[in-house]
């Protein structure tokens, strides 16, 4: 589909998708907000809504890619009525941007347990093209991307929001019977745990499972497990949307040390890569 193709090419389309989320913002008062930085509110309140406000675009053109996409799948509407609705909305049609973000914003975790099969067999499909994929040789987003392909656990994976308020708090994640399946790349084991238990909180709520399964990747050294109940994500949720700073070693290291002090307004950048 076409909002597809839009939305892997991002940075390319990002207008497309800053004008989606001020109509979502105009007609729902929804602000979105991802399960990484819900996890940041553990270490920083304040580095995770700085996180929040710049990486909304991003998190946004997510949750709309998957819900028309899902749709779709389960034949509630017609890809080539969707591919007609977003070129109309890419061309500043207003009526057909409103109608392609209605498409979809109800569905439930067990609503999209019909084509959970075929996301499944899009992952191991990936996982084939990947072919001999070399790790180490990739750094950043690339390394963690070349990880997760390689090395998690085959999943049907899909993105879900839990609503808390006006905030929809966006978790992308392999979806089990009873639990949700994360894998990330860290470079210790206990803190890279933390923080995915954090994100994995937020992914339990949002497909109403009891709980979290993980696999910490931790580069030259293991493949870690971890199988967890999960926890209320809300308190978190609480302490992002009040955004105190919690001053310590991290601000160090912290990427909004520059304009934090503690104090002055969120920046909200054009796009983020996370």
């Amino acid at each position: 589909m076409l909002i597809d193709r839009l939305y892997r090419d991002l940075a390319r389309n990002i207008r497309f998708f800053e004008r989606a989320l001020a109509l979502e913002k105009e007609a729902y008062g929804l602000t979105y907000v991802s399960s990484r930085a819900v996890a940041e509110a553990a270490v920083c309140p304040r580095a995770a809504a700085f996180r929040a406000a710049e990486e909304e675009v991003e998190v946004f053109a997510r949750a709309l890619r998957d819900r028309v996409r899902y749709a779709a799948m389960l034949g509630i509407v017609e890809g080539s009525y969707v591919d007609a609705l977003t070129k109309r909305a890419a061309r500043g049609d207003r009526q057909s941007a409103e109608a392609l973000l209605r498409i979809g914003r109800d569905l439930g975790p067990g609503d999209i347990s019909a084509i959970l099969p075929r996301l499944r067999e899009e992952f191991e499909a990936a996982r084939r093209a990947a072919g001999k994929v070399v790790v180490t040789a990739a750094r950043g987003a690339v390394r963690e991307a070349a990880a997760y392909v390689k090395y998690a656990e085959v999943y049907p994976y899909a993105g879900m929001g839990h609503r808390y308020g006006n905030y929809v708090f966006y978790a992308v994640a392999g979806v089990g019977v009873d639990h949700v399946y994360l894998f990330r790349l860290a470079r210790s084991r206990e803190a890279g745990k933390r923080l995915a238990l954090a994100e994995g909180d937020v992914a339990a709520a949002a497909f109403k499972k009891e709980n979290i399964k993980l696999h910490i990747y931790v580069p030259g050294e293991a493949i870690y497990s971890f199988f967890e109940k999960a926890s209320d994500p809300t308190p978190k949720y609480k302490a992002l949307i009040e955004g105190e700073c919690r001053p310590g070693r991290a601000c160090a290291s912290c990427r909004y040390r520059e304009v934090c002090e503690c104090v002055g307004d969120i920046p909200r950048r054009r796009h983020a890569g996370s």
